[in-house]
C-alpha cells in the first residue's frame, strides 16, 4: 500500500482500503497511528506498509481455510447422503431377493402338496406304473387355496367337491378305464394289446391308446414312439 495517493487512486480502492487513508489537501495519505508525516522516518513507514500486506495475507489465508473447511465439509455431507442412498438401494434390492425365494419356496410346497394328495388318489384306485400315470391327469385337477388342496373341475374352476368326490369321478370315468383297479381294459382293441397286435400306425392312436400300449406293451411303445420320432 502506497503512503501517498492522489484521488483518482483513492477513488479506485475498495472502501476497506479507503478507511485506510485521510485527505490531505488534494491527496491521500495512510492515516496509521505511529505514522510519520514528515519525510522523516521511511524504514518506519516501510515497516508499517510492510505490516499491512502481511495482516492481508493472513486474512486471505484465513478465508482461503474457512471456504476449504465448508467446502469439505459439503462434500462429506453429500457423501453421507450418497452413501445413505447406496444402502437403501441395495437393502431393496436384498429384500426383493428375499421376496422371490419366498415366492419360489412357497409355490414348491404347494406343488408337493398338490402331488402327495393326487398320488394318494391315485394309489387308492389304481396300481403300480398305472397309478403313476393316473396321478398325472389327477393332478391337473388340484390346486392350493389358503395353504388347502382344492378340486377344479376341466376348466381349472373351484368346486365344492371334495377329494374323495374326485376319486370317485376317475374311478368311473370311461376315459380312465384302463388306468383303474379292476377295470382295465383287455387290450384287445387297443393298439398292441394282447388280442391282435398293433392294428394303428403311432400317430392314428388316441393318448388313451397310447397309454394303454404302454401299460401292457412297454416294448412295442418304445419302438412305436421312437418311429415316429425318427421321422
Amino acid at each position: 500500500m502506497k503512503y501517498l495517493i492522489d484521488k483518482a487512486a483513492y477513488d479506485a480502492l475498495e472502501p476497506s482500503l479507503q478507511a485506510f487513508y485521510k485527505a490531505q489537501g488534494e491527496d491521500y495519505v495512510l492515516a496509521v497511528e505511529g505514522l510519520p508525516t514528515g519525510g522523516g522516518d521511511l524504514e518506519g513507514l516501510k515497516r508499517q506498509n510492510q505490516v499491512l500486506l502481511d495482516e492481508a495475507k493472513e486474512a486471505k489465508r484465513l478465508k482461503r481455510e474457512a471456504d476449504e473447511k465448508l467446502a469439505k465439509e459439503q462434500l462429506d455431507a453429500a457423501k453421507a447422503k450418497g452413501d445413505f442412498e447406496q444402502l437403501y438401494a441395495s437393502s431393496e434390492q436384498a429384500l426383493a431377493i428375499e421376496r422371490a425365494r419366498l415366492v419360489e419356496l412357497t409355490t414348491s410346497i404347494e406343488r408337493q402338496g398338490i402331488a402327495a394328495a393326487a398320488s394318494k388318489i391315485a394309489t387308492g384306485i389304481a396300481d403300480g406304473e398305472n397309478a403313476e400315470i393316473l396321478s398325472e391327469f389327477v393332478e391337473r385337477r388340484l390346486k392350493i387355496v389358503e395353504g388347502l388342496v382344492k378340486v377344479t373341475d376341466a376348466a381349472g374352476n373351484l368346486t365344492i367337491a371334495s377329494l374323495d368326490d374326485l376319486a370317485k369321478e376317475f374311478q368311473q370315468a370311461p376315459r380312465y378305464a384302463s388306468l383303474v383297479r379292476g377295470t382295465q381294459a383287455n387290450g384287445g382293441g387297443a393298439a398292441g394289446g394282447k388280442g391282435g397286435g398293433a392294428t394303428k400306425t403311432w400317430d392314428q392312436m388316441t393318448g388313451m391308446e397310447r397309454v394303454e400300449l404302454r401299460r401292457t406293451n412297454p416294448a412295442e411303445h418304445a419302438r412305436m414312439k421312437a418311429a415316429a420320432e425318427a421321422k
